[in-house]
Order: C-alpha cells, then sequence, then structure tokens
C-alpha cells in the first residue's frame, strides 16, 4: 500500500486524520500506483473547543479532510500536467467513501487537492461548487457511481430560460444547500438560464444569470417558473 506523508507540521490544521481517511487515502494512492499522499494541511480543532487552533470551514475539524499532494518517484504530480493520474485517484477515492472533494487552480494551485467526508459536494476557488472544474465532477461522479455531468443544458423540464417567482425574492448561493453562502438576493421577476439541478432530489437549480455560459450559482428551485408559463 502507498505510504501517507505528514507535511502539516507548523499549520493551524497541523493535526493527524482521522484512521479511516488514512486508509481511505492510502488504498486510492495504491489503486492508482501512486507512491505516497502528502498532507500539506491536515486535522484541527473542533469548532466551539476550549482554546481551538482552526480557520476556515468545519470539514477539517477532528481530522475529517485534508488538503494532500500526491508524489510519485519523488515527484510532485501536477494535475494540469497529469489529469489523468489525479482524474483516477479522484475516481478511486470517491468509490472508496470520500464525499467531500475539491481542485482547482485559482484554489490551492495545480498541485494540491482537498479530499475528505462530510457532505457529497465538488468545489474549486473561493469554496464554490459553481467553480468545481469539469473533469474533477466528472471523476468524482464516476466514484460515486452516477451519471457523469452534462455541461450544456440538460434535457429535462424547467432547464431553459426562468423567471424568479419568489416575492422577496431568492438568494443566490455558492453551491446546492442551504450551508453555503449567499452573494446576493435575485429579485422577483428577475429572468435568468437554467442550466441544471442538484442536490439529493434535485431541489437547487444552478443558473447563469447573463445568459452567456457562464455559470453563477444556485438557487431553490422551487422559487423559479419557466419563462414560458410565466409569460402565458
Amino acid at each position: 500500500m502507498a505510504k501517507l506523508i505528514y507535511n502539516n507540521a507548523g499549520k493551524i490544521r497541523d493535526k493527524p486524520l482521522q484512521p479511516k481517511l488514512e486508509q481511505l487515502l492510502k488504498a486510492a494512492a495504491a489503486a492508482v500506483g501512486v507512491d505516497a499522499v502528502s498532507v500539506t494541511s491536515g486535522g484541527q480543532d473542533r469548532k466551539g473547543a476550549p482554546n481551538a487552533r482552526r480557520t476556515g470551514s468545519t470539514r477539517h475539524d477532528d481530522g475529517a479532510a485534508a488538503d494532500i499532494q500526491l508524489l510519485d518517484g519523488g515527484e510532485v504530480l501536477d494535475f494540469d500536467a497529469q489529469r489523468k493520474r489525479f482524474e483516477a485517484f479522484v475516481t478511486a477515492a470517491a468509490s472508496l467513501g470520500a464525499t467531500g472533494l475539491g481542485a482547482g487552480v485559482d484554489y490551492m494551485g495545480t498541485k494540491t487537492i482537498h479530499v475528505g467526508f462530510g457532505s457529497r459536494l465538488v468545489w474549486g476557488a473561493g469554496g464554490r461548487a459553481v467553480n468545481a472544474p469539469a473533469w474533477l465532477r466528472a471523476a468524482a461522479a464516476k466514484g460515486w457511481g452516477q451519471p457523469p455531468p452534462v455541461a450544456a443544458p440538460l434535457a429535462r423540464a424547467g432547464v431553459g430560460r426562468g423567471v424568479v417567482i419568489a416575492r422577496n425574492g431568492v438568494k443566490l448561493r455558492g453551491g446546492p444547500g442551504l450551508g453555503f453562502d449567499h452573494s446576493t438576493v435575485l429579485k422577483s421577476g428577475m429572468e435568468l438560464t437554467i442550466r441544471g439541478f442538484d442536490g439529493p432530489t434535485e431541489e437547487w437549480a444552478l443558473v447563469d444569470l447573463d445568459d452567456d455560459g457562464q455559470l453563477d450559482g444556485f438557487v431553490f428551485a422551487a422559487f423559479l417558473a419557466p419563462l414560458a408559463a410565466e409569460e402565458a
């Protein structure tokens, strides 16, 4: 089995990982022929604990997540240059039980990814699900046994032009859930393009505010209506 190396001494998140996460990382590395996994950011004190030493989200609490690098032949791998190996690692990690996966050039560079537990999500720059790289989405979905994500508008009812019908507007969030921060409130009557759906029952709509192919965030789908129906 591949080795797990802790390189997080002196970091705020300097605590070890949960044993089950350690085993998951080593097994995923071995499955794709990687020599070692380097933990650059590990566990931290639980939020609210006395004299807690922590930063950022709660995902790293009690060693439930790690920011890692893959090492092979003494080389730190780069997901821009060695994409297939990272895709295989993410798929293996997801199939072994990882539920939180993050990566992105503007997130932690091209050599570091996040792997851990918590809600089943992928994300990229700014910790936002809408910024998750396409390769990360596809690799995670494969490991979770889900259909691959579709970049173009999905061929299903409700996808296409829509309008906000909530009297007081609806919050635009960075991911498909109430736990994600909201960046703005979309006013009632605002038109937008629905690009897809996410969440356990597809209750969150992924929206494009300017209809330019760029994704802006998620809103609760119950507060949207197809534009054609609104105009009828």
